[in-house]
């Protein structure tokens, strides 16, 4: 049987364990404008330096604080420069209607367009 070297098992175990996701962090509450609901965006850094951040928007109606659903989830690129509150933008564009833009520094802006009726609509959008 062939023996590794110790220090192979600790590389393999840093790897699998350093690039995972750190803690979730609540990044700023946007209220619609008839504080009906409510859009949590968090970020979950990376463990390592200049690993991806990743961005989370949830919606809660207002009367049910602690039922938040998940809307959106996505890879925000960190491109070495400092991550700041111009990352992201949120904009309630009418009391059902909301626009969410990431946008990293160097690469294309990416979010959504997300629409309250009957049921929740949510468009992808490659610019914004």
């Amino acid at each position: 049987m062939i023996r590794l070297p110790s220090y192979l098992f600790f590389v393999c175990l840093f790897s699998l364990f350093g690039c995972s996701l750190g803690e979730e962090t609540l990044f700023q509450e946007y209220p619609s404008p008839d504080g009906l609901y409510s859009m949590r965006v968090t970020v979950t850094e990376p463990r390592m330096p200049l690993g991806p951040l990743y961005v989370t928007a949830y919606l809660i109606k207002t009367s049910e604080t602690e039922k938040a659903k998940k809307i959106f989830h996505s890879k925000l690129e960190n491109d070495g420069v400092p991550f700041t509150a111009t990352n992201i933008a949120v904009r309630w564009m009418s009391q059902k209607t909301a626009l969410v833009c990431l946008r990293a520094t160097d690469l294309p802006d990416h979010g959504f367009y997300m629409e309250l009726d009957e049921s929740l609509e949510l468009s992808l959008l490659d610019d914004c």
